[in-house]
């Protein structure tokens, strides 16, 4: 067929091809469905805050009612040893794990995820996602220095990393006693001479540490102390939100940790952690977390602060946590932690 002479014909094969590939999609769905209302339930592992993966699983449960979510909020490190605990014990439970990055980096490392390609996965920047298609970041976290703008002046800022081992910041910044992959990170970065000397130089200045960052973020708007060396940015912008007097201080490098979400290996009810997956993914499920304050990577959703900016960020790399022990020995010995 002479296309140029039959345009109307071109028009009507491609309209074909149109209705067969929704045909097919459309019974590819049935289908889809068809299989989780026989799985039913769903077991989802999660280090996220109780708060964000109860309100991300209702809203997955109103858009699928026949599912039975069982959500388990687990800390960081106890969501490595539940899981390869019942691993070795040859009890496979969960379907689907969000966990920050170098804790899922460890249960990764033991052949405990399998490849999905989920259909949101292309809307997510190549940072926040792994070449081989097993995980996507749900959401990310950037590491910012943080300030109460009751304490520090304008003027006072520093300006480098180098300027917090100005002798006028010994005995007044906090840190978080848990940043191992921070810390990695920046060595990383910054290579590990430039990063080293950073370190050392931040443990001669009598820092205060705190367990977590909510924590710093808390002491930091209480007064307690003008500067945090370490800190979320979503959870400094969450409390100057309700009024704290605190501010986030980008300095370069900004190390943003991932979080990614992964399907099981051994998966009991895998068709529906796929369409868990692709719904926290998605943009319905992406403007949930951006709702309560989440940095998303998805492209279309509403960028945070940092991302208004145009704030470069450097992705911490997984794969770091290859080395955690000397990198968790390393940190602790340079700054006195047991």
């Amino acid at each position: 067929m002479n296309w140029r002479r039959n345009p109307m014909g071109f028009i009507a094969v491609w309209a074909l091809i149109a209705f067969l590939t929704t045909t097919v999609s459309a019974q590819d769905r049935d289908a889809i469905i068809a299989k989780a209302k026989e799985e039913k339930v769903f077991v989802y592992y999660s280090t996220t805050d109780i708060r964000d993966g109860t309100a991300m699983v209702h809203a997955f449960q109103k858009k699928y009612p026949f599912v039975e979510p069982k959500l388990m909020r687990l800390g960081s490190t106890q969501v490595v040893v539940k899981v390869l605990q019942e691993h070795r014990g040859g009890a496979h439970l969960f379907d689907v794990i969000s966990a920050t990055s170098f804790q899922f980096y460890e249960i990764f490392k033991e052949g405990l995820f399998q490849r999905y390609d989920s259909p949101e996965r292309r809307a997510f920047a190549d940072d926040f996602k792994d070449k081989e298609g097993y995980w996507v970041s749900a959401y990310h976290n950037a590491s910012v220095v943080s300030y109460n703008t009751n304490l520090v002046k304008p003027q006072e800022l520093p300006k480098s990393y180098d300027d917090l081992l100005d002798p006028k910041w010994k005995g007044k910044m906090l840190m978080d006693s848990r940043e191992t992959e921070w810390y990695a990170s920046m060595l990383q970065i910054l290579g590990r001479e430039k990063g080293l000397r950073l370190m050392r130089g931040l443990a001669k200045q009598d820092l205060s540490f705190r367990p977590g960052r909510t924590l710093i973020t808390q002491v930091l708007a209480s007064g307690e102390a003008p500067l945090a060396v370490n800190n979320y940015d979503h959870l400094v912008q969450s409390a100057k939100k309700r009024g704290a007097p605190v501010e986030s201080l980008p300095l370069t490098p900004v190390v943003s940790r991932v979080t990614p979400i992964a399907l099981g290996r051994y998966a009991p009810h895998p068709t529906i952690g796929k369409l868990f997956i692709d719904f926290s993914l998605s943009e319905e499920g992406q403007k949930i977390l951006r709702g309560f304050g989440r940095s998303s990577a998805r492209k279309g959703i509403e960028p945070d602060d940092l991302q208004r900016k145009g704030i470069k960020l450097d992705v911490s790399d997984i794969s770091l946590a290859k080395d955690y022990a000397r990198y968790d020995k390393e940190f602790k010995d340079i700054f006195g932690l047991k």
